[in-house]
């Protein structure tokens, strides 16, 4: 009897990595799983970064934990998907060793490159270009930033790309570096009507293609571990690896979210709304606010992401005293939306969809000297809400037919009242997956699908509670969004 076809799945996150292994119908196999938690480090001036070394550390660590426990899967291992956060990036030197330490996507010390970028370029037509803004947490601003601040790293950098493809080189050898178009359609530089790095972009920021890894699809595979790794992973050691996709990506595709007709909310750590769609009917541009990136070549995917969700449910807990969470809890889902006075700007990680405003913060209006804790936390979380809706009202605006809204992340699973401020904010139905790791079933089943065990249709996970929007509340949310609008309006104008 054969045994049954496993997937690994590797999913790097910014505060954690995972791998687990999954089998065809995706469902995570019992005592298979590993997580390493880790810390980026800050700097005082908005730094977010991270030595390579120890973020190759953390994972192969993570690896190490997996296969202690599982001495001996229930299966065989065929394949491996790996999900990661887009945009970071770092350099590396001719023989693939690191330069400069990792830079997070939420390092904002790129800003004022960015808005040099906006004075010298024209910002809509890159948007339609690239899918992305002129942005601290991409890479043109990033150059430049090192350009201006580090010119020697800047100029003798062989490599510019990403910590997966750093991975990978480590993993299988230096040859071919390549990145998928997943990651590269989140860098900023990646062309969607060519399918190539972005040439008058790369002139403008003194950068050769040759300088970049070289953009391959979802078919493209690495197997072959170099013998130091074969001999540690021997499960792994010819088994084909999926170059890296972005995490959002992976999570549209883990939480059943795989055509335009469904609309994927994530509420983790930070927080995004996307439509997955197919090139030929998808809008030649993405709305002004909206980025476009892809899971491959075929399947574009657009949306909006926010830097704050359940990292501002856990500034919350922490900074306000709140005795307990289901005392909070209880009050969430006993106050009208906007009824303590309070509009709140929830920037606290600074601002991407929908302004993209390097130098937007966190704004609270409103209080007086009867505002309370809970009143506070309220504003905050319904605030995060209405973003969601703006983008969300866009997104429906390019997919009308995206009439199905699915949701993942622990901070809505673990919080009713916040999951049904959105329904009645965005006004629509609000399905929650019962899947936790969305990001690592989509890579698994993605990896499945690219050698040929899955077909074009990925098996759904499991769906849990429905919140259905109250009419007077959708009505009240959108009085509140239009002052949310104008407050921003006033503060960051232009």
């Amino acid at each position: 009897m054969s045994t049954p076809p496993l997937a690994l799945s590797l999913d790097i996150g910014t505060s954690s990595a995972r791998a687990i292994l999954w089998d065809e119908t995706g469902r995570e196999v019992d005592g298979a799983r590993a997580q390493i938690a880790y810390q980026m480090r800050t700097t005082p001036d908005g730094g977010v970064e991270m030595d390579a070394p120890e973020f190759l550390t953390h994972i192969e660590n993570c690896l190490d934990m997996l296969f202690q426990q599982c001495k001996q899967p229930p299966g065989q291992i065929v394949c491996a998907g790996v999900s990661t956060f887009w945009h970071s990036f770092l350099a590396l030197n001719t023989h693939h060793a690191p330069l400069t330490p990792i830079y997070n996507w939420a390092d904002t010390r790129p800003s004022k490159a960015a808005e040099e970028l906006r004075t010298e370029l024209d910002e809509t037509e890159i948007h339609n270009s690239t899918g992305c803004m002129l942005h601290p947490s991409y890479y043109p601003a990033r150059l430049r930033w090192i350009q201006k601040t580090n010119p020697q790293i800047f100029s003798s950098a062989a490599y510019w790309t990403s910590p997966a493809e750093y991975l990978f080189s480590k993993w299988f050898g230096k040859n071919n570096l390549c990145i998928s178009v997943s990651m590269a359609a989140g860098t900023g530089l990646y062309q969607h009507s060519t399918g190539t790095w972005h040439a008058e972009m790369l002139h403008h920021l003194n950068i050769t293609q040759d300088r970049l890894p070289v953009i391959a699809d979802l078919q493209n595979t690495r197997s072959g571990l170099l013998p130091e790794y074969a001999s540690r992973w021997p499960l792994l050691a010819k088994i084909p690896f999926c170059l890296a996709l972005g995490d959002g990506a992976c999570s549209n595709a883990g939480s059943g979210c795989t055509d335009s007709h469904r609309m994927a909310i994530n509420l983790g750590t930070s927080g995004a709304v996307r439509v997955l769609s197919e090139k030929e009917n998808t809008p030649s541009y993405p709305s002004p606010g909206l980025w476009r990136y892809c899971i491959d070549s075929r399947r574009p995917l657009t949306g909006a992401a926010f830097s704050d969700g359940g990292n501002l449910f856990q500034w919350i807990t922490k900074n306000l005293q709140i005795p307990s969470l289901p005392i909070l809890e209880h009050a969430l889902q006993n106050i009208e939306p906007g009824s303590h006075g309070l509009l709140c700007l929830p920037f606290f990680a600074g601002e991407r969809s929908m302004g993209w405003n390097p130098r937007a913060h966190a704004v609270l209006s409103g209080m007086n000297l009867g505002t309370d804790a809970i009143s506070l936390a309220h504003a905050m979380l319904e605030s995060v809400a209405l973003r969601f809706a703006l983008a969300a009202d866009a997104l429906r605006k390019q997919f009308p037919q995206a009439n199905e809204i699915i949701a993942s992340g622990a901070a809505l699973s673990h919080s009713s009242a916040w999951a049904q401020m959105f329904a009645d904010a965005i006004g629509s139905p609000i399905t929650l997956t019962l899947e936790p790791e969305a990001s690592s079933r989509g890579a698994a089943l993605l990896a499945l699908q690219v050698i040929g065990c899955l077909s074009d249709q990925l098996p759904a996970p499991a769906y849990g509670k429905q919140f259905i929007p109250v009419p007077a509340k959708k009505e009240l949310y959108a009085q509140l969004l239009q002052k949310q609008k104008e407050l921003y309006d006033t503060l960051f104008p232009g």
